[in-house]
């Protein structure tokens, strides 16, 4: 019964094109899908509730990753080391990428400065919005 949902952008970023893969469209079209509306409603999986007992839930928030309109920022300063060895652990998407620690510290500068932090503070920046009711 989350109450936020973290998401990646069904949308295409032109401005920002590595974060609009297309396996990430479709994971963003499907996270949205799988909370609004059928997690809410209890006739789109009625099974769930008959076998496993699981009531319908409205998520709270989204916030949505790699938004060109984004308006909330983290500050992940303190945490970048760890994004960054996440990041090398898919090694068949990232062990290429000899700029990756530039590229990551780039936009969260970037993210940073967006959101009014001091210089060299790193953010990530998402489009948050309310669910309705």
């Amino acid at each position: 019964r989350p109450n936020l949902l973290i998401m990646q952008s069904p949308e295409r970023n032109w401005d920002r094109l590595p974060g609009s893969h297309p396996d990430h469209l479709a994971a963003g079209e499907a996270a949205i899908c799988a909370v609004y509306p059928d997690a809410r409603n209890p006739w789109a999986h009625s099974e769930l509730l008959a076998d496993e007992g699981l009531e319908p839930w409205a998520v709270k928030q989204v916030w949505i990753m790699s938004h060109p309109t984004s308006d909330h920022f983290v500050d992940i300063t303190d945490h970048f080391d760890a994004k960054l060895a996440a990041l090398r652990a898919h090694e068949s998407q990232t062990g290429h990428m000899d700029g990756l620690v530039d590229l990551l510290r780039d936009w969260g500068k970037r993210s940073g400065a967006a959101a009014g932090l001091p210089e060299g503070r790193l953010a990530e920046s998402f489009l948050a919005r309310t669910m309705p009711i």
